[in-house]
């Protein structure tokens, strides 16, 4: 069975349901043949698009209640060039009253009204199809009342139920003439019986098979509820209960939807600032201390700097001093000496010849820091770092006097990142 169907059937004036679970629920109620009207229509091929309009006047002929409107559901079980047949089946409201009240007292809505005995008739269909084709059979089932369906092959041609206490083959042999009034004269071939039928007075008609068991149903009426085009025989005014209630339920649901959203909402509006601001405080703590930190650092790091610098000899006078002496030509004579720590030297100077101005300017750019095991002086080596990022010649020019070669040279120290 199903699991999304829930069936509820009504036998021997109690409602029985065939699963548990909460209130309000939505069930497909299967009820015995004899609570229904039902008939076969045959229904010509220019009125097939609305069967229920011409099988209301054949089942409001039947009702008890003549005056009472039907809602008339029909079921296509054959089709040929001239029309279809139809199984048409309804409800009256005025016989359900006491389905109603225990439908109510159990808290179920209908959403769909079956015949239980199609749902038994489908599951017992391999036990009754033995494989012969076209014969007539008559199909009694037993229950509170007595379901017969004649059966021309898999065609139904008679349906009805047979109250027990009564002359039960009057009223077998009157089925047989609808279904020969239905279906045309053609010889019984068998009775299948399943269930408590007592089939005695049919002996003479036709061969009698009884069947092992009687199946339930459930199943079947589960299976043909999720099918279109099967019986759905619920009344008008159980059906407007079946919306109303859906649109409660759905209002309701819908309600505490937007409900939780608006406290969502709210939540937003009155708990993101109260957040936020902690989250803020949280922040500005957190900067506070880095801050400090950062400070307590740069000082330490400012600390650090100064003893390096006035440890550090390579940019000494001295060390400078003997860097450009080693460095000069022959005939280089140096003048005037202004040593400045932060910015590097500036120096004058006399050569004979004005080639030597220009290679001393060149070995001073070459003079890079050694970093040797003590870690002080300076080299030539041009893999290290410069210690003159510039260095600006001034000449040479010749003197006047002495004919020699007259120049100023401006060396810069390159900046050290701190």
């Amino acid at each position: 069975m199903a699991e999304s169907i829930e069936i509820a059937t009504f036998e021997n004036g109690k409602l029985r349901i065939a699963t548990e679970g909460g209130k309000n629920r939505e069930v497909v109620l299967a009820l015995p043949l004899e609570r229904l009207l039902v008939g076969l229509v045959r229904v010509p091929s220019d009125c097939t698009r609305d069967p229920a309009a011409f099988a209301t006047p054949v089942l409001q002929a039947m009702s008890p209640y003549p005056d009472e409107p039907l809602s008339v559901s029909c079921e296509q079980v054959q089709e040929d060039a001239t029309g279809s047949v139809f199984i048409a089946a309804a409800l009256p409201e005025s016989s359900a009253e006491d389905i109603g009240e225990q439908l109510d007292a159990n808290s179920l809505n209908v959403k769909r009204v079956d015949a239980l005995v199609f749902g038994q008739l489908r599951e017992l269909w391999s036990a009754i199809d033995d494989g012969r084709k076209g014969l007539r059979r008559a199909v009694l089932i037993g229950g509170e009342a007595i379901s017969m369906i004649v059966l021309d092959g898999d065609l139904p041609v008679a349906i009805r139920a047979i109250c027990r206490g009564g002359d039960f083959r009057r009223e077998v042999m009157f089925s047989l003439l609808q279904a020969e009034e239905f279906g045309g004269a053609k010889e019984l071939a068998e009775i299948v019986v399943a269930g408590e039928v007592d089939c005695t007075s049919l002996e003479t008609l036709a061969p009698v098979r009884a069947l092992p068991s009687l199946p339930d149903g459930l199943a079947g009426v589960a299976e043909r509820a999720v099918e279109e085009g099967t019986i759905d025989a619920l009344p008008a005014s159980w059906r407007e209960v079946l919306e109303e209630t859906r649109f409660k339920a759905k209002f309701k649901r819908n309600l505490s939807i937007a409900v939780g959203l608006w406290l969502v909402f709210v939540g937003v509006i009155f708990g993101v600032p109260f957040v936020y601001g902690l989250m803020a405080d949280h922040q500005k703590a957190l900067s506070r201390e880095h801050a400090k930190k950062y400070r307590e650092v740069d000082e330490m790091r400012s600390k650090v700097m100064l003893v390096r610098k006035y440890s550090d000899h390579r940019r000494g006078a001295l060390e400078i001093l003997k860097a450009i002496s080693d460095r000069l030509p022959s005939d280089v004579e140096l003048g005037n000496w202004n040593f400045r720590r932060e910015d590097g030297v500036r120096f004058s100077g006399e050569a004979d010849y004005a080639d030597s101005v220009y290679a001393l300017k060149e070995k001073l750019l070459a003079i890079t820091f050694d970093e040797g095991e003590d870690g002080e002086g300076v080299t030539d080596d041009g893999d290290e770092a410069r210690l003159f990022a510039e260095v600006v010649l001034t000449g040479p020019v010749t003197s006047g006097k002495s004919g020699r070669q007259k120049f100023d040279i401006d060396c810069r120290y390159a900046r050290e990142e701190n």
